[in-house]
């Protein structure tokens, strides 16, 4: 059930004289103060599962390298090898030290500052962490989907030896795909990620207001 539809009943009640106006406010308080510490614990594990997730990748990245390297028992094909391999692994650098950046953020907010000035300073500090994220991995996505485009059509022999008929001309004109559909498909990611607990936190916030009271 919404909080505002809580108080609804709990005015009705005190309006009918049939519970203490003062019980009433404090009930309010508890419910609206309870969930505003949910909030906190929610968007925390959001922040974990990044953390987890980048930390894995960034361990797990240079780990499949060296397997397939010890493998193939020959150096990887060229330079742009290492330079994608390298422009991935600055990437996942980045991203689990914003985690961790968050992740403290979010405890000192949530033991440091009121329930609401805390919710306040997440909400400012959510939107500019998906705006710079979302311009973040559009850029590395892009660079590294031309980067890979690239790899491809000078390993096929150049320009002059495209053939539809192959395997790599279909990966690279997919990929070239991929350059206009990426932007949607991040942006509906981010969407899915984020989009619950933001609309909670504002209506949390105006819930706080004295004057939703």
């Amino acid at each position: 059930m919404e909080n505002n539809e809580l108080k609804n009943i709990w005015n009705a009640l005190s309006e009918n004289d049939l519970i203490d106006e003062k019980l009433a406010k404090e009930n309010i308080n508890r419910i609206v103060t309870s969930k505003g510490a949910g909030l906190f614990v929610k968007m925390k594990k959001k922040v974990l599962i990044d953390y987890w997730v980048y930390l894995i990748a960034l361990i797990a990245v240079p780990i499949i390298t060296t397997m397939v390297h010890l493998h193939l028992m020959k150096p990887l094909a060229t330079i742009q090898a290492y330079v994608g391999i390298t422009f991935v692994e600055v990437y996942l650098i980045y991203m689990f030290i914003n985690a961790r950046r968050k992740l403290k953020f979010i405890d000192y907010s949530n033991n440091n500052l009121s329930i609401k000035e805390g919710l306040i300073s997440l909400q400012g500090r959510i939107k500019k962490a998906i705006s710079h994220e979302f311009k973040l991995g559009i850029f590395f996505g892009i660079v590294f989907i031309c980067f890979t485009i690239i790899q491809l059509i000078i390993t096929g022999g150049g320009f002059t030896n495209i053939d539809f008929s192959k395997f790599s001309t279909m990966i690279v004109i997919l990929l070239i795909v991929m350059l206009f559909v990426f932007p949607y498909a991040l942006k509906y990611e981010f969407k899915i990620r984020y989009s619950d607990i933001t609309e909670d936190i504002t209506k949390t916030i105006n819930e706080l207001n004295p004057e939703s009271k």
